[in-house]
C-alpha cells in the first residue's frame, strides 16, 4: 500500500538533499521546531550523500548548493538586524526593521514577529489560566490577518478596482510576464528540490498593472465580500503553479511559510476550512516543512476527512516521504494504533539502516504503545523510551507520557528516578513540569501537583496533556468545577483527546448526572472502541438509567478485552437480580433480553458459538458462587450450563471440555457442602476464568 513511499526510505539520497535545503530555510526564518526535527533527521543520515565537504563528494550523487538568498547588501543588512531582534525576542523591533523589505525571509520575520508579539501578550496578560487564549487585541490581530490574506490569497484592493474600470493591454502584459518568469527561473539551481522551485518571489519583482484610472477623480472603491473571498480560497487551493489567465496580471510567487502562518492565524479564530486549504497549498510548495503537516493534522476531524486529504495531496501522483510520516502520526492520534505502528516498523525494517538511529521513530512507537495500555504494550513503550535515552540522553520529548505509565502502574521508585533525570536536564520545560506533577500526585501531594501542572499550562496553553492531568488532579481534590474547565480547555485544543472526554464523564458521574456522563463516555468510546474501560463506564451509566439491554450489550462487548473478570462480576449482578428471580415472567424476559444483547455484542458469531460463550459465563459464575458458599446457586448455574451444551447437540471438543468442567464443579460443590466449615477460596474461579479466555 505504501511501497512507493518505502522506496524513498531505502535510498534517502534525494531525501537528504531536500532536508538540507529546507533546514536552511527553516533556520533562516527562526522556525525552531521545524529546524530541530530536520536537524535530528539530518544527523541520522550523516553517512549518506550528499555531503557538506567536497572531499567525500561523489560526482554520481547530488551536490548540495543553496540559491542566492539576497540580491544586494542592503537586503542582507536589514535581514541581519531583524534576525538579531527576533533572536532576542524583541518582536516589535524586528517587525519595525523588516517592515519595508522586499526579501522573502525578512518579510516572514516581519509578519511572524507581529504574530508572536500578540501571542505572547495573550499569554502574559492572562490573570486566570482558565481565561480564553484568544488574542486580547482582536482588531490588531485581524489587521495582520487581512494583510497576510491580501498578500497570499486575495490580492490588493487596487487590483479589484482596476478590474472593474477597464481592460489593460493583455498581450503586452503576458509577454512581460513570460520574460520576467524565464529570467527568474534561470537563477535557480538544478539541485533545488522540485516542490520548492519558484516558490518565492520578492515583492520588487512583481509585475504591476499600468493604471487605467490616471487623471480620474472620485473613483469608487469596490470591496469584496466574504463569500467572494472564500470562493477565491477554494479556487486557488488547487493551483500549485502561478495563474496565467487573462484576469491575473501579476506573477504570484507564493511563500509556503507565509501560507502556513496565515493558516495558523485562521485556525485561532476558528476558520478551519480556509486554514486547511492554505496548508494544502503550503505543503505542495514545500512538502518538507513538518510544521505545516502537524498543523494540518490538528484540523482533521475524522478518518473520512483524512482519506479526502490524502487523495487531494496525491492528485499529481507525487508520493512524498513526509506524507507517510504524516499518515502514521494521524493514525496514532486517531487511536488506529496498529496501522500506525506497522508504518514505523516498515520504515525501520524496509528503509535504510540509518533510520534505526532516528529518535523520532522510537518516540512515536513509545507513544503508540502507551496509548494501547496493555501490559505487553507498556513494556514495549518503556523499551522505546530507553532507546531514546541511549540515542540522545537530553531528548526528553514525550517523557510526560512515560511518567503517566509509571503513575498508573504505581512505579514510585522509577518515577522518582525519572523526575530527577529530567529535572537535571531542564527543570522548567513543560515535559519536566508534568513529570514532577505526576510524582507529587503519586505521593498524594495534590496541591503541589496542581501547582506544577498550572506552571506547564501557563508556559504552553496548548499543552493537551498538562490540561488533562490538571483535570485529574482537581478530581482528586473534589473540585469538580475546575476539573470541568480543565477538560474543556483540553478539548478546545484537541477534540480527539479521549482522556478529556472520559474525565468529563467521570465528573458528571460523581455529581450524579448520568445522562450527561453518558454523552461524554459515548464520545470517549468512539475514540477508543477497544478500551474496555470505556465500555465498562458506558455500561454503568446505562445501568443507572435502567437501560438493561444497552448495559448488557456494553458488558458483553467489554468481555473481549477484560482480563481480570471485572466485567463478569458486573454481569453476575444481573444474573442474580433477574436470572434468579422468583417471578417466572421476569426470568423469561431477562433470558430473551440477555440473548439479544449477546447477539448484538458478538455480531459475527453463530447461535451455537453464542450458546458456548453463555455456557462459559454460567460456568465462571458457578465457581464464583461456590467460593462465596452459595452452593445452591452454583449448582443451578452448573445445570444451566449443562442444559445449554445438551441443547447445542454438538460433540465438538469445546463442548466436551465445558461438560467436563461442569462435572468437576458439581463434584467440588458437593464435596464442600458435605464438609463442615470449609473456608472459601478463589482458585476455582480463577481456573474457570482462564478457561473462559483461553477458548
Amino acid at each position: 500500500m505504501y511501497s512507493q513511499y518505502y522506496e524513498q526510505f531505502k535510498e534517502p539520497v534525494v531525501m537528504k538533499a531536500e532536508i538540507m535545503y529546507t533546514l536552511q530555510e527553516c533556520r533562516d526564518r527562526c522556525l525552531h521546531y521545524g529546524t530541530k526535527f530536520l536537524s535530528e533527521l539530518l544527523v541520522t543520515l550523516k553517512d549518506i550523500p550528499p555531503f557538506f565537504d567536497y572531499k567525500n563528494e561523489n560526482s554520481n550523487y547530488l551536490r548540495f548548493e543553496l540559491e542566492p538568498a539576497f540580491s544586494n547588501l542592503e537586503d542582507y543588512l536589514v535581514y541581519s538586524k531583524a534576525r538579531a531582534y527576533f533572536d532576542l525576542e524583541d518582536y516589535p523591533g524586528c517587525a519595525h526593521v523588516a517592515k519595508y523589505t522586499n526579501n522573502s525571509k525578512s518579510m516572514f520575520l516581519h509578519y511572524m514577529a507581529r504574530y508572536l508579539s500578540m501571542h505572547n501578550e495573550s499569554i502574559y496578560e492572562r490573570v486566570n489560566i482558565f481565561d480564553s487564549y484568544k488574542p486580547l487585541n482582536m482588531r490588531k490581530f485581524m489587521e495582520l490577518l487581512d494583510e497576510l490574506l491580501i498578500l497570499n490569497v486575495y490580492g490588493t484592493e487596487d487590483d479589484s478596482d482596476e478590474e472593474s474600470e477597464g481592460e489593460p493591454p493583455i498581450q503586452e502584459m503576458l509577454e512581460l510576464e513570460t520574460n520576467n518568469q524565464n529570467n527568474y527561473i534561470q537563477l535557480e539551481d538544478d539541485s533545488t528540490p522540485k516542490g520548492r522551485r519558484c516558490s518565492r518571489r520578492p515583492r520588487n519583482q512583481r509585475i504591476e498593472r499600468p493604471s487605467t484610472t490616471a487623471g480620474k477623480k472620485n473613483v469608487k472603491n469596490t470591496k469584496r465580500n466574504n463569500a467572494t473571498k472564500k470562493a477565491k480560497i477554494s479556487s486557488s487551493a488547487s493551483q500549485s503553479e502561478p495563474n496565467t489567465s487573462t484576469t491575473e496580471f501579476r506573477i504570484k510567487r507564493e511563500d509556503p511559510y507565509l501560507l502556513w502562518l496565515t493558516a495558523v492565524m485562521l485556525k485561532r479564530i476558528d476558520r478551519c476550512d480556509e486554514a486547511v486549504e492554505l496548508l494544502i497549498r503550503a505543503i505542495r510548495l514545500q512538502p518538507c516543512h513538518w510544521g505545516a503537516w502537524i498543523e494540518l493534522s490538528t484540523l482533521i476531524k475524522d478518518v473520512k476527512m483524512l482519506d479526502e486529504l490524502n487523495s487531494r495531496l496525491l492528485e499529481n501522483n507525487e508520493h512524498h516521504w513526509m506524507h507517510l510520516l504524516f499518515i502514521a502520526h494521524v493514525l496514532i492520534d486517531f487511536q488506529i494504533i496498529e496501522r500506525g505502528v506497522d508504518i514505523y516498523h516498515d520504515i525501520l525494517n524496509k528503509g535504510h539502516i540509518a533510520f534505526k538511529s532516528w529518535p523520532y521513530l522510537y518516540s512515536q512507537l513509545a507513544t503508540a504503545h502507551h496509548n494501547k495500555r496493555g501490559k505487553n504494550e507498556i513494556k514495549k513503550s518503556v523499551v522505546s523510551f530507553t532507546n531514546i535515552i541511549k540515542l540522545d540522553p537530553y531528548r526528553i520529548d514525550n517523557f510526560d507520557l512515560l511518567s503517566n505509565l509509571m503513575y498508573v502502574f504505581d512505579n514510585r521508585e522509577e518515577l522518582i528516578a525519572l523526575s530527577k533525570h529530567v529535572a537535571s536536564i531542564d527543570r522548567y520545560r513543560q515535559e519536566t513540569l508534568c513529570v514532577l506533577g505526576n510524582m507529587y500526585s503519586l505521593k498524594c501531594d495534590h496541591a503541589k501537583s496542581v501547582l506544577y501542572f498550572k506552571k506547564a499550562v501557563r508556559m504552553n496553553p496548548f499543552n493537551v496533556t498538562a490540561w488533562t492531568l490538571l483535570g485529574h488532579e482537581y478530581i482528586e481534590m473534589k473540585n469538580s468545577f475546575a476539573a470541568i474547565i480543565s477538560y474543556r480547555q483540553a478539548l478546545k485544543i484537541n477534540i480527539r483527546d479521549y482522556r478529556a472526554w472520559y474525565g468529563l464523564g467521570q465528573i458528571y458521574e460523581l455529581v450524579k448526572l448520568p445522562n450527561y456522563a453518558l454523552f461524554y463516555f459515548t464520545h470517549a468510546r468512539e475514540l477508543r472502541p477497544r478500551d474496555f474501560r470505556m465500555l465498562l463506564a458506558l455500561g454503568e451509566m446505562f445501568e443507572r438509567t435502567d437501560r438493561i439491554y444497552e448495559a448488557l450489550t456494553c458488558y458483553y462487548k467489554a468481555l473481549h478485552y477484560d482480563t481480570d473478570g471485572g466485567v463478569l462480576l458486573k454481569l453476575w449482578k444481573y444474573y442474580e437480580k433477574y436470572g434468579d428471580s422468583s417471578i417466572q415472567t421476569t426470568r423469561d424476559h431477562f433470558n430473551v433480553l440477555n440473548k439479544k444483547a449477546l447477539k448484538t455484542a458478538f455480531k459475527n458469531k453463530s447461535d451455537m458459538e453464542l450458546n458456548l460463550i453463555l455456557s462459559k459465563i454460567y460456568l465462571y459464575l458457578g465457581h464464583h458462587y461456590m467460593d462465596l458458599h452459595y452452593y445452591d446457586r452454583a449448582i443451578s448455574l452448573a445445570e444451566k450450563c449443562r442444559n445449554l451444551c445438551i441443547e447445542m447437540q454438538d460433540s465438538t471438543c469445546q463442548c466436551l471440555i465445558v461438560l467436563e468442567h461442569v462435572s468437576a464443579l458439581i463434584n467440588e460443590v458437593e464435596a464442600r457442602a458435605g464438609s463442615d466449615g470449609c473456608p472459601g477460596s478463589t482458585p476455582g474461579a480463577i481456573k474457570a476464568r482462564r478457561f473462559l479466555f483461553a477458548l
